[in-house]
């Protein structure tokens, strides 16, 4: 069985993260709208004290979608009046450990409290992340079988599948495509794996949402969200940059947005409206540089802020 859903393809992916779908999910999307809900907005593997790891919620159509799953993701669903076991389907845009470090916390939960199955999409490494997380789980898992007569195992509860550029879902209601960024550069690892990071765009119920993920300056991510009606994007501020080492400061120039690169981002894809987070310390001069160049509205993310969309 796990074997079988590892090598799912598209159509019944699909189908197997809508049979996920929960009551209370559908209910959050259609109390509140189609709206994104920036669960927490941190950027990098440190704690801050005003935000949570990086983790996005995408309630579009009635459904719920959750793109990464940074460091406390489930103390941040209880405070939108979620539980873990309305997440049925999650986005992860590359493997470094701010992005899924809350992703164990949120598979057990989920499967503590009955949830029928949890979808996890990533790139390649996410089937063994996936194994890791099942791992993690079993301890737990032995005992609440037989203590909560749990009906299956992590092995049957949790589903990965690694995805490469292009479609990499269709569930009726968003059309998710990925690509792949200049937020690595690395060499192929031993047996010719590529270590890689991708933007995702969503597109469904009458709008597209691009994220942008982690990334450097692309002219394929600009052409790739061109046109969308929020751009999500991440962004090294000018605060963040200076308070790192001098010889970090090469990877935040080349494999992250700065104000500049995230207003040219903005203003050349054309969007409505730019959203940033995958933040640290963001001043009125970051602002003031990416309205320099980008005209349109801007949001500054704050952890649980709601946007609608």
């Amino acid at each position: 069985m796990k074997r079988a859903r590892r090598k799912l393809g598209l159509a019944s992916a699909a189908a197997w993260a809508l049979a996920c779908a929960s009551g209370a999910d559908l209910a959050l999307a259609r109390g509140g709208g189609d709206s994104i809900v920036l669960l927490g907005t941190s950027g990098g593997p440190i704690a801050r004290p005003d935000r949570a790891g990086i983790a996005t919620l995408l309630a579009i159509g009635g459904k719920s979608y959750l793109i990464d799953a940074g460091e406390g993701v489930v103390h941040q669903l209880g405070k939108a009046g979620m539980q873990a076991a309305d997440v049925p389907t999650v986005f992860l845009t590359h493997l470094h450990d701010d992005h899924y470090a809350g992703l164990p916390a949120l598979a057990s939960f989920a499967y503590t409290t009955r949830a029928p199955k949890l979808a996890v999409f990533g790139p390649p490494g996410t089937n063994a992340l996936g194994d890791g997380v099942k791992s993690v789980m079993m301890p737990s898992a032995r005992i609440r079988m037989i203590e909560n007569h749990l009906p299956h195992s992590p092995a049957d509860f949790l589903g990965t599948q690694e995805f490469s550029a292009g479609v990499v879902f269709d569930d009726g209601t968003v059309r998710v495509s990925a690509l792949a960024n200049t937020h690595f550069h690395l060499p192929p690892l031993a047996g010719g794996q590529q270590e890689q990071s991708f933007s995702l765009k969503f597109e469904g119920h009458g709008h597209t949402i691009v994220f942008t993920g982690d990334t450097g300056p692309s002219a394929d991510v600009t052409a790739f969200a061109k046109g969308a009606d929020v751009l999500v994007a991440e962004m090294a501020s000018l605060e963040d940059r200076a308070a790192v080492p001098p010889m970090v400061r090469s990877h935040m120039d080349a494999e992250h947005l700065s104000p500049l690169e995230v207003g040219k981002l903005a203003a050349g894809a054309g969007v409505r409206e730019l959203v940033l987070t995958h933040v640290g310390t963001v001043t009125k001069t970051d602002l003031a540089v990416i309205r320099s160049v980008y005209a349109g509205h801007i949001v500054l993310g704050s952890d649980l802020a709601r946007i609608a969309i």
